[in-house]
């Protein structure tokens, strides 16, 4: 878990035995090792492997290590520990799930990705872009005979199933 200082400006720190039922808002930070039930608005959310959150969350940004579930709505980064769990509606910028992380319910992504774009001095071709392959026509009976088919037959495709 990130270092955190429960003296630290617009943090929220809800210790391991505490239960808080109602909003939490904070302009920063929200680090809980206890218990919400309610809704909490901040900039990064940081569950404790101790923690639990069942309500409506909206946040910049995710660490979850604990339990949270219902309505989520992480803007950007979700990361989901090894002993995290994600129940519910969630709805996410981009995700990222260590080994033994649980994701169960409906799942949404915003498609707000953090892509890298070419700086003022880079050429836009040092940075690797890959089109999206066109569509083949089929080699049917109907098809004109002196139109090219690239592509692979439909017996050597199952055999490359096969393997």
């Amino acid at each position: 878990m990130k270092d955190f200082r429960p003296e630290e400006k617009n943090v929220v720190y809800i210790g391991e035995g505490v239960s808080v039922t109602g909003a939490v808002k904070a302009q920063d930070t929200v680090v809980i090792d206890g218990m919400v039930d309610g809704e909490i608005t901040c900039s990064q959310l940081i569950v404790g492997a101790s923690g639990v959150v069942n309500g409506v969350i909206s946040v910049s940004d995710a660490d979850i290590y604990g339990r949270i579930g219902t309505d989520i709505s992480i803007k950007q980064l979700l990361v989901v520990r090894s002993t995290g769990r994600v129940e519910g509606k969630w709805i996410y910028g981009e995700i990222e799930v260590e080994k033994g992380g649980v994701l169960f319910g409906t799942a949404e992504s915003t498609e707000i990705r953090s892509e890298r774009k070419p700086t003022k001095d880079e050429k836009p071709s040092s940075i690797k872009t890959f089109d999206k392959p066109a569509l083949v026509a089929s080699n049917d009976e109907g098809a004109a005979s002196n139109t090219p088919v690239a592509g692979i037959s439909s017996r050597a495709m199952r055999e490359r199933r096969k393997l």
